[in-house]
């Protein structure tokens, strides 16, 4: 497929939280409790035409291989995410935002520090374009990164991330990208602009902010040196286009989800007490469920 038509969610770089290490990681004891939650998840199934793994040959990450390269996890050095807004968010981008954070704390289990908005006006011509005359404004991912977000890094944090309503590019050659991470230095940016419009009415508001936590959980992830997934439906599968993403679950696998409770020292029953709880006061339902489904698999 033409780069310049996928919609995919691009990487720059390897293993932002971690270093690679020969020894063979200590033994733990997520098995347990992966055990109990393998039975609430579907293998993958096989690519469809145009989907990321028909044109991506990859080959995943067991927890085995995230702990071989991982020998220290990320929750003894880092103690925070924070959420940069790219430009002015309307009523409905502001509560798609709100979902959003929501999920991301109990998500990773870290605090959210979340920063003043940076005006669009900051951002300098050459890192700005539209497509056509009158098509809606990109912003050039790249610059967002490594001139915006990476200055504004502390210490304390695992990953910078931004969140915009404007569109996104990556540079030349493509269209555009739902988002964009640079592991090495744990700064990433997502547009909520092909979501939906979060200004229509409320069910198109709750899809678009979905939508954008899906992106949000995903890349973030790839901040914590999490591969992407190739075992079973996951948070963590590579997609293409916005039709194999929506066919995707937000929640990580039996695969994956345990690199998280390690790294981010997460217990995995109250994780998923706390997703139930903000799935539920957002209103989905299904979502909803499937947490208390995991909660009582883990119980």
């Amino acid at each position: 497929m033409n780069p310049a038509r996928r919609s995919l969610l691009h990487l720059l770089a390897c293993a932002p939280l971690a270093s690679c290490s020969g020894s063979d990681p200590a033994p733990d004891s997520t098995g347990d409790a992966v055990s109990k939650i393998k039975p609430l998840f579907k293998l993958k199934r096989p690519p469809q035409p145009g989907d990321w793994l028909e044109t991506h040959k990859e080959p995943g990450q067991t927890y085995q291989q995230f702990r071989a390269i991982t020998p220290v996890p990320a929750a003894s050095r880092y103690t925070t995410l924070r959420i940069v807004p790219i430009g002015t968010l309307s009523g409905g981008q502001q509560e798609v935002m709100r979902v959003v954070t929501d999920f991301l704390q109990p998500f990773f289990g870290l605090k959210l520090a979340v920063n003043p908005p940076v005006p669009l006006d900051a951002i300098p011509e050459d890192s700005t374009r539209r497509l056509d005359f009158d098509g809606p404004l990109q912003l050039l991912t790249t610059y967002l990164l490594n001139s915006v977000l990476l200055p504004l890094r502390q210490p304390a944090d695992a990953a910078v991330l931004a969140i915009t309503a404007a569109d996104l590019w990556p540079g030349p050659g493509w269209n555009f990208v739902f988002g964009q991470a640079s592991l090495k230095e744990r700064v990433g940016v997502w547009s909520m602009a092909r979501n939906g419009d979060a200004d229509g009415d409320p069910a198109m508001r709750r899809l678009a902010a979905l939508r954008t936590t899906m992106t949000a959980t995903h890349e973030t992830g790839h901040m914590f040196g999490i591969r992407h997934c190739i075992a079973y439906e996951c948070g963590m599968n590579g997609s293409n286009h916005s039709e194999e993403r929506d066919r995707q679950p937000l929640e990580y696998c039996p695969e994956c989800q345990p690199k998280l409770w390690w790294t981010c020292a997460l217990d995995p029953l109250e994780r998923s007490r706390a997703l139930a709880a903000v799935a539920r006061r957002h209103e989905y339902p299904r979502l909803a469920g499937s947490f208390d489904r995991q909660c009582r698999a883990l119980a």
